[in-house]
């Protein structure tokens, strides 16, 4: 099973593409990309919750770090700086989803 590390936001043009990071016990890494409909941050993270946690092989995503890409950032600091309103948005998507899903395969 994988869980979500790691999401990554970038502005294109008048949309949010929102990049997760997923790691398994394993070691394994991989990334899933999806562009979200909306140039609203909050709306975006909340859209990729739904795509991740709706793909059945994601177990989780406690302590996933949500920040900008770096050419999103207007210093080398803010690149570092991690956005929390959005953690607990798409923490709180992913769980929402993920329990209808666990409920729909029972």
């Amino acid at each position: 099973m994988w869980r979500v590390d790691q999401v990554f936001l970038a502005r294109r043009g008048m949309r949010v593409e929102v990049t997760c990071s997923l790691v398994n016990d394993q070691g394994g890494l991989r990334n899933l990309s999806i562009t979200a409909p909306t140039d609203d941050p909050t709306q975006a993270v909340r859209h990729a919750a739904r795509f991740i946690a709706g793909k059945g092989n994601v177990s989780g995503a406690r302590q996933a770090r949500v920040r900008w890409t770096r050419e999103q950032a207007t210093t080398a600091q803010d690149a570092l700086i991690r956005d929390r309103a959005l953690e607990d948005e798409f923490l709180d998507e992913f769980e929402e989803t993920l329990a209808a899903v666990r409920d729909q395969q029972r």
